[in-house]
């Protein structure tokens, strides 16, 4: 997935990439080219957007806006996509595209998770009642 597709920017992103391998602050700064400050700077308004981007999925949940349909790990993935329309029909949301195209932005999340036809991880689709979805982990 590209930057461009989140609400983080491509440093954002960088940043939180150099934390996962351990690295301390002052290593993050020196390896971007930044000071201390700046870095700390930069984690904090990741996490305020996270936070935010979080606070906004409850939202819609608990608004009754969107319902969440999750295929665990073993589900085949033509199940998974029956278990979004199922929740299409039962909430009476009329897709926006056609079974291709919601198989299609399945399959591009997945990608490798997905090994014989069957999730090897979860995954969870939020179905907005205006009949868009979107496909997470």
């Amino acid at each position: 997935m590209q930057a461009k597709q989140t609400i983080l920017t491509a440093r954002q992103i960088e940043i939180l990439g150099l934390r996962s391998q351990a690295l301390s602050t002052a290593e993050i700064a020196s390896s971007i080219g930044t000071t201390t400050k700046n870095v700390i700077i930069i984690e904090s308004a990741i996490h305020r957007k996270l936070e935010r981007a979080a606070n906004t999925i409850r939202l819609i949940q608990e608004g009754g806006l969107a319902s969440v349909v999750t295929a665990e790990r073993g589900t085949h993935l033509l199940d998974a996509i029956r278990s979004v329309l199922d929740e299409a029909d039962r909430t009476h949301t009329k897709l926006r595209g056609n079974l291709l195209d919601l198989m299609t932005s399945i399959r591009a999340f997945a990608g490798s998770r997905i090994s014989g036809g069957s999730l090897t991880s979860p995954l969870t689709v939020m179905l907005f009642r205006t009949g868009r979805w979107v496909v997470t982990a």
